[in-house]
């Protein structure tokens, strides 16, 4: 099977990619609105496809120069596990380009990151719109 990365933001449908990040799970529906400002807003930005089938994306923020982070990556289901992720994530820390790259995942996804060098860190911290349901899905202590 081959997957085609694009970081051309302009042809993509934010309703697919609600879709993904919905069905991959990340969480709640994300509004697809949001999403591509979100994506806009990026300075990295990376989509996986099979054919025209949008099946991936990740992007990260960085000020170009010593710090990145990583965020919203996501492969559908059906397409994790070959590897589409790993290939997103390589492709993000690659285009960084800096010193330190943090990241933001879903939890009980550890093992798949530190195979690319992330460590947890006993500094980060966060303020988050619902503290309680933040807890609950593991995000804060």
């Amino acid at each position: 099977m081959e997957i085609n990365l694009s970081t051309d933001i302009n042809n993509i449908s934010w309703e697919d990619l609600a879709r993904v990040f919905e069905l991959a799970p990340l969480g709640k529906r994300r509004d697809p609105e949001k999403l591509e400002m979100a994506f806009r807003n990026s300075l990295l930005k990376v989509f996986a496809f099979h054919g025209t089938k949008l099946v991936g994306a990740g992007r990260a923020l960085s000020d170009g120069v010593w710090r990145a982070a990583i965020y919203d990556v996501a492969v559908l289901p059906e397409y994790q596990g070959r590897g589409i992720g790993s290939t997103i994530i390589r492709h993000l820390i690659e285009s960084a380009k800096v010193d330190v790259i943090m990241l933001y995942a879903v939890p009980g996804k550890e093992a798949f990151y530190e195979k690319f060098g992330f460590r947890k860190m006993t500094t980060a911290m966060a303020i988050t719109p619902s503290e309680e349901e933040a807890r609950e899905r593991g995000l804060i202590e």
